[in-house]
């Protein structure tokens, strides 16, 4: 009996032992729910761009091919954190119908980052499967940054999975391989970092999640830019206001401005991109601007420019003319490597410098989306830039 009374008794004692740490423990938080609910009331779009139906036992939307715009999700500012989602392209894919994920600016500033998955399903060789690139004042950029795309795996008519991790100036883009990035962005190029977040492109998605700020480890501070070591770039150039240039008509010797016509100026971005759309905006019509650097050598010598331009260039050194070339997307002939954007590799120039300064003019001329150049010298040996 009296072992009986002491089992009771410490019983008792735990029971209110283990009562008063229940209640003393804390709730364990909540677990936050990232998922995007596809449903009507959720999205803002036109009549007839989307439907809502059932996908692999979720609700999905389904986005149509067209030109009803993008469907924008309601009530979400997008600056930093991951974005994932299930997706599967309408099949057979146009470049037309390509999935496409808007983030940050805002439609009516045109001004907004884009990532594109090209139509260019179970090709790993095509290296525009996946592509980054911004809005800038209305103009696409999609033939300024050709580093900004890559090879990606996915199949049409199929289910595949996306997701993007943007972390400040940075972005890594995965496409159904979880653990490797398909794209990595060192610097996000827009002029916006906060904003909208929308859809476009033939495709249905479900298994939508949106986590601000969750961005693992990767930094907010853009990543190094190789060529800032890269002393041949000539990245500082004296430039004209731009002028109208009538469709057929070719720059000549006459056209050279004076001196006092150099208002302005203009530098390097990464990659030692001259980007006059940054600058000037874009052209509906066509027009051209003049940029003027100066080349100094301790003699005379024979040097290689190599010459990256959107669309039209032509190169005067010393007063004559040395070079003339066009990159037209439009005409396929005419497309330079990389398939018509602008690249440094577009082409290369032989300059006889003289000793002393040399004035080395550039006109660009563009109707077509971004433009721009890229210009590094091939030998720096006895030269220097004079800023």
């Amino acid at each position: 009996m009296k072992k009986l009374v002491l089992l009771l008794l410490g019983l008792c004692t735990m029971a209110v032992a283990q009562k008063k740490k229940n209640v003393s423990q804390p709730a364990a938080p909540a677990v936050p729910d990232f998922h995007i609910s596809m449903s009507a009331d959720k999205w803002q779009f036109k009549e007839g761009k989307v439907t809502f139906v059932e996908k692999n036992g979720a609700m999905a939307m389904r986005i149509v091919q067209g030109n009803q715009g993008a469907v924008v999700l309601k009530d979400v500012v997008f600056t930093n954190g991951t974005i994932e989602f299930d997706f599967e392209p309408e099949a057979p894919m146009s470049l037309g119908s390509s999935p496409t994920v808007y983030f940050h600016g805002d439609a009516q500033s045109n001004d907004v980052e884009i990532l594109y998955i090209r139509a260019r399903p179970k090709t790993p060789t095509a290296n525009d499967g996946v592509q980054y690139c911004p809005i800038l004042k209305g103009v696409n950029m999609w033939d300024m940054y050709p580093d900004y795309q890559a090879p990606a795996m996915f199949e049409a008519g199929k289910a595949n999975h996306l997701k993007m991790v943007v972390s400040g100036k940075q972005m890594k883009v995965y496409v159904n391989d979880m653990n490797r990035p398909t794209l990595y962005i060192p610097k996000l190029e827009g002029n916006a970092t906060t904003g909208m977040l929308a859809l476009d492109g033939g495709m249905t998605v479900w298994n939508m999640q949106v986590k601000p700020d969750i961005t693992g480890n990767l930094p907010p501070m853009e990543g190094h830019d190789l060529t800032d070591h890269d002393a041949q770039y000539i990245r500082n150039w004296a430039m004209t206001a731009p002028g109208n240039l009538p469709d057929r008509q070719e720059v000549t010797m006459a056209d050279i401005p004076k001196p006092e016509a150099f208002t302005a100026s203009v530098s390097a971005e990464r990659q030692g991109l001259i980007n006059l759309t940054r600058k000037l905006g874009g052209n509906t019509a066509r027009r051209v601007v003049w940029l003027k650097a100066i080349i100094k050598t301790t003699e005379a010598q024979k040097n290689m420019l190599q010459l990256g331009f959107s669309d039209e260039v032509w190169v005067f050194l010393n007063g004559s003319l040395a070079y003339v070339d066009k990159n037209l997307y439009l005409q396929p002939s005419m497309r330079k490597y990389p398939a018509g954007r602008i690249s440094v590799q577009n082409a290369r120039a032989d300059l006889n410098l003289k000793a002393g300064a040399n004035e080395l003019l550039i006109a660009v001329a563009n109707d077509f989306y971004g433009w721009g150049i890229i210009a590094r010298l091939e030998n720096m040996e006895g030269v220097e830039f004079v800023k």
